[in-house]
């Protein structure tokens, strides 16, 4: 059921906890004042009828003892009327004649209370209008209803200040972590949360534990940060001067086809693993900014084409790149952007026997597609696991240690984009990258 299709009382239900607090009290309230006001109708009309029985009989036998006896006309009100069985003066009516002994009301043509006794063998009937003690009820009626509405109204407005006055600490609780949320989607933890006074209740312990386990996470980040920068620099100082041994290497003009081959290979390798180093201390860091390069997607695809479209060629792929004329735009740190892009596009050559490879940039995202083996719908669940390798993998030498995906979907989620994927065995797999998550959910 969609939320459009959902009745609006069950929003009520269903929403904040501060909200269905005040709903549920209110309605409380309300219930209350539904059964209280149905009871005292039920009284009221029990009462009326006793009331009326008790004065109506009263008046009759008053006025039969004290009028009728000595020869008198009956001493009534304007809303009173007597009828006398076998009088012509007060004959009973056709329509009053079959009315039983005792109290009732009469509604057919006019409201009417009726008390029927039989006295001395005669038959009296006493009619009273209603009109009165309508006007009455209907005003007993507005002033409950009147009172019903305050009571509810009181009870939303206590109920309003109840959930506020309960829920403000647990409001500040909130609040701070949504800073913490922030902070961490910003790769960085924030040393003052949950600090400051917090009341000596459960919210408090709760608050102190999260700042336990925040100064913890931070701690542990800057430990992992100090050590990622550690070891890149580390490993860019060999990686250095197995760069300028190879360059040395490649000016040498006693080499012959082979050679070169093996030099530009290494070459390369050396390259990748530089940007690799990279990669790492900017997954650590998770800085999409803070490179040396920032390149629009079109501008990386074309820098990186030779080297796939050699790769591809060399294991008889074909490699198209298709772009929308209007493609996305936008700049990004282009190391991460290239690390995506060929870990995908690497993967799709290396797990395609035959047919082609695709790229396809467009407004919202790019994909990378193939046409391999496919991925079967047990390996769907693990394939961006660190360190997991699919059957087709663990069948090829070089196909790596797992980690490709792996670090895809992390460079993705730092990125804030959404990382899916569609294969059939057989047919092929599909890669698809979705720029700027609205959810922000983890890719």
């Amino acid at each position: 059921m969609t939320t459009a299709n959902v009745p609006w009382w069950k929003h009520l239900f269903s929403g904040p906890i501060k909200t269905r607090i005040i709903a549920i009290h209110a309605a409380t309230a309300l219930v209350i004042g539904l059964i209280y006001s149905c009871c005292m109708i039920y009284i009221l009309l029990e009462a009326e009828a006793q009331l009326m029985t008790s004065a109506m009989e009263s008046m009759l036998e008053e006025t039969v003892d004290d009028d009728l006896s000595n020869g008198a006309s009956p001493r009534l009100d304007p809303f009173s009327h007597l009828y006398i069985e076998h009088d012509a003066t007060y004959e009973i009516p056709e329509r009053f004649r079959n009315l039983p002994e005792g109290y009732s009301e009469y509604t057919k043509d006019e409201d009417l209370h009726i008390f029927v006794k039989t006295i001395n063998g005669k038959k009296y009937i006493m009619t009273r209008s209603q009109d009165e003690f309508e006007n009455w009820e209907r005003q007993l009626f507005f002033t409950g209803l009147a009172l019903l509405s305050a009571i509810v109204l009181i009870s939303l407005a206590l109920g309003l200040w109840m959930a506020r006055q309960s829920f403000r600490p647990l409001d500040k609780l909130l609040d701070e972590t949504r800073r913490l949320n922030q902070a961490l989607k910003e790769g960085r933890l924030d040393t003052e949360s949950f600090s400051g006074q917090w009341a000596q209740n459960e919210i408090g312990e709760l608050a102190e534990s999260f700042r336990i386990t925040t100064a913890r996470l931070q701690r542990l980040l800057l430990s992992e940060r100090q050590f990622a920068s550690e070891v890149s620099h580390e490993l860019r100082t060999p990686l250095t001067v197995m760069s300028t041994s190879i360059e040395l290497l490649e000016q040498s003009g006693n080499l012959d086809a082979h050679q070169k081959k093996i030099i530009e290979r290494a070459k390369r390798t050396a390259q990748r693993m530089k940007e690799l180093v990279g990669v790492f201390l900017n997954l650590v860091r998770q800085d999409t900014t803070r490179t040396e390069k920032i390149a629009e997607i079109a501008d990386i695809i074309e820098e990186n084409e030779p080297i796939w479209r050699q790769e591809a060629e060399a294991r008889g792929l074909i490699l198209t790149i298709e772009r929308h004329k209007t493609h996305h735009a936008e700049k990004y740190n282009a190391i991460l952007v290239a690390s995506v892009l060929n870990n995908l596009v690497f993967n799709a050559i290396r797990y395609t026997a035959k047919g082609r490879v695709g790229i396809i940039l467009g407004k919202e995202s790019f994909s990378v597609t193939d046409t391999g083996s496919g991925i079967s719908a047990t390996e769907k669940e693990r394939i961006f696991d660190t360190g997991y390798r699919g059957k087709q993998g663990l069948r090829q030498e070089s196909a790596g240690y797992g980690l490709g995906l792996s670090i895809a979907s992390r460079i993705c989620h730092i990125l804030n984009w959404k990382i899916a994927m569609k294969s059939r065995e057989g047919v092929g797999t599909t890669f698809t990258v979705t720029f700027h998550q609205d959810d922000g959910t983890p890719s």
